[in-house]
């Protein structure tokens, strides 16, 4: 096969490619999330788009490349960036991440808070302690804050919780088929974490333990068409 044929198949498949991206934007708002975490939180992103056969043209999950909630807004701002260059803006921007321990925290949240003055359609999807929470909340209300105690981290104290729930036994980060195994709570879910935040808007929301907007994303996406 001469070069000119093969130029001829590559730019063939180009063209395909941009026309399946500009059908399925035509279907509605592009949307991108940037995890935190490298396996649990994209792992059960994904699960939800697999089961609502949500194509990667509208929703993108984007790990992140360092594990401060800092570098996850920098990673998002990167891309939209480049995505806007193109000419075709993501329309949201999602950046996921857990208050834990990190130092960054607060300034990462003050940094979207800039993006958004600036025009950028950036949002915070937070949890306190961390994204294990908001599995929790799938089981039972609850308000009752977490601490590190001896040699266990506050994380290791919410993943302690979840492994005492039914089928959460063995688990572990990244571990495959949370959502199947929650999606009939996930109702349940949504109603205590909206639940909380009313509470927790009396003692300034993001500062409370626990707390978790998990839910905002997860409506949003079991909504689209």
């Amino acid at each position: 096969m001469g070069s000119d044929d093969l130029f001829k198949k590559k730019k063939a498949r180009t063209t395909a490619q941009l026309a399946r991206n500009n059908s399925e934007r035509a279907k509605g708002d592009r949307y991108l999330i940037v995890c935190e975490g490298t396996k649990t939180e994209p792992q059960y992103l994904a699960e939800i788009l697999f089961h609502k056969k949500i194509p990667p043209q509208r929703v993108k999950v984007e790990p992140n490349n360092g594990s401060s909630p800092d570098r996850v807004v920098d990673h998002a701002l990167k891309i939209y960036e480049e995505d806007a260059r193109s000419g075709d803006a993501y329309d949201k921007v999602f950046c996921i991440f857990d208050r834990d321990t990190h130092p960054s925290f607060n300034p990462a949240i003050q940094h979207i808070h800039q993006l958004i003055k600036n025009g950028k359609p950036f949002v915070a999807i937070t949890s306190t302690p961390c994204f294990e929470f908001w599995i929790l909340l799938h089981f039972d209300y609850s308000d009752a804050p977490f601490h590190p105690a001896g040699k266990k981290s506050v994380g290791d104290q919410v993943v302690a919780q979840l492994k005492k729930k039914s089928g959460f036994a063995k688990y572990g980060k990244g571990v495959k088929g949370v959502y199947s195994l929650l999606k009939d709570k996930t109702a349940n879910a949504i109603g205590y974490a909206e639940r909380l935040r009313v509470i927790a808007g009396k003692n300034g929301q993001r500062e409370a333990n626990p707390w978790t907007n998990v839910d905002e994303l997860v409506s949003l996406l079991l909504d689209l068409r």
